[in-house]
């Protein structure tokens, strides 16, 4: 009787792995597709046009959006702190709709305030570059924005 349980253990055993590695594989491929197919804001793309330029355009364009990231961290922060602040202002049992209003109008100030910054930088840095380098971010931004949701 031994050998036969040992058997179907053994048998239940490899079901359970190659079921086990098979999620596995699915999550990460899951993951990836997320990844790639990612429907929301694509800040980066200012990043990534810079794929297509000569190496020394590229290096100060990426240090200039690097910095601008870390320039602007506080009010992206300050932005979604009254975001998270009006949507939980919602869920009170007598909530202040104009309160609510409010911090959902600043927060759309600040973004409106930190794209015009961001844009604007963008714009001056890359108009001191040589023509090739900024029909190229032109392009590698263009492509980006232009790129449907799922590619």
């Amino acid at each position: 009787m031994r050998p036969r349980w040992l058997i179907v253990g053994l048998i239940v055993s490899v079901a359970l792995n190659l079921f086990l590695i098979g999620a596995g594989a699915g999550v990460v491929a899951l993951g990836l597709r997320m990844a790639r197919e990612n429907p929301g804001a694509r800040p980066a793309v200012f990043f990534w046009a810079t794929d297509a330029m000569s190496q020394p355009a590229r290096r100060e364009t990426r240090r200039m959006l690097l910095g601008l990231r870390d320039a602007v961290r506080p009010d992206v922060e300050r932005s979604r702190a009254l975001r998270i602040q009006a949507w939980n202002g919602l869920a009170a049992a007598a909530p202040d709709v104009a309160a609510i209003k409010q911090s959902l109008a600043q927060s759309r100030q600040i973004d409106i305030g930190l794209r015009e910054k961001v844009e604007d930088q963008i714009v001056d840095q890359t108009a001191r570059l040589q023509p090739a380098d900024r029909a190229a971010y032109a392009n590698g931004v263009r492509r980006g924005l232009a790129a449907p949701a799922s590619r």
